[in-house]
């Protein structure tokens, strides 16, 4: 008998099988790069915001003057200045910051009305600078008495600024029974701080 050129049919369904295990383990390799690369994006755009949101209340923090009504220990009143891209022709501000109901940081502002109101005043504005947070402590640092040491305190100086603001941001966790989410504490100087 004359053998014929070529393969076995069990030559060839051992190619197959061989030939898909090696696909098999191919895509589940793509899959899982795939996801690796999509959880390192969000959250490298994560991070992102939290610079953003560090800067821009930093910012509010240092262009701040005095006059503000008191801040507490969950919520910050300044009155500052808005960049010019943002505020137009009214870049001083009465701004509070705080955690509103549904667990966004937001920033409330009205333009700064400085002495005797000839308009009716425009309703104030809010920006959103974060979600899902659960809440933001706030501390003051300046002295009780003219020659006291600074302490951190609970309540702001009504109409001065204290010589430091501390923020701490604490985000709700992504599992209802997961740690807290802590952003690293923001510590600022008003350039213009009035509390001795």
């Amino acid at each position: 008998m004359r053998r014929e050129a070529g393969f076995t049919l069990l030559e060839m369904m051992v190619a197959l099988v061989v030939l898909g295990l090696l696909l098999v383990g191919l895509a589940q390799g793509v899959g899982f790069g795939l996801g690796s690369y999509a959880r390192q994006s969000a959250v490298l755009a994560q991070a992102g915001r939290r610079v953003a949101v560090d800067r821009a209340l930093r910012r509010l923090i240092t262009e701040a003057r005095p006059g503000q009504a008191a801040g507490g220990a969950h919520v910050l009143h300044l009155i500052t200045l808005l960049p010019e891209a943002v505020a137009g022709e009214d870049r001083w501000i009465d701004a509070t910051i705080v955690v509103d109901r549904r667990h966004d940081l937001i920033l409330v502002w009205s333009p700064h009305r400085a002495g005797v109101a000839l308009r009716p005043a425009a309703p104030p504005r809010v920006e959103r600078l974060a979600r899902a947070v659960q809440r933001l402590d706030v501390g003051y640092w300046w002295p009780r008495t003219v020659f006291g040491a600074p302490v951190w305190r609970t309540r702001g100086p009504a109409g001065g600024l204290p010589r430091l603001i501390r923020l701490r941001i604490v985000g709700i966790g992504h599992h209802h029974r997961s740690a807290p989410v802590r952003w690293p504490a923001l510590i600022a100087a008003p350039a213009l701080a009035t509390a001795h």
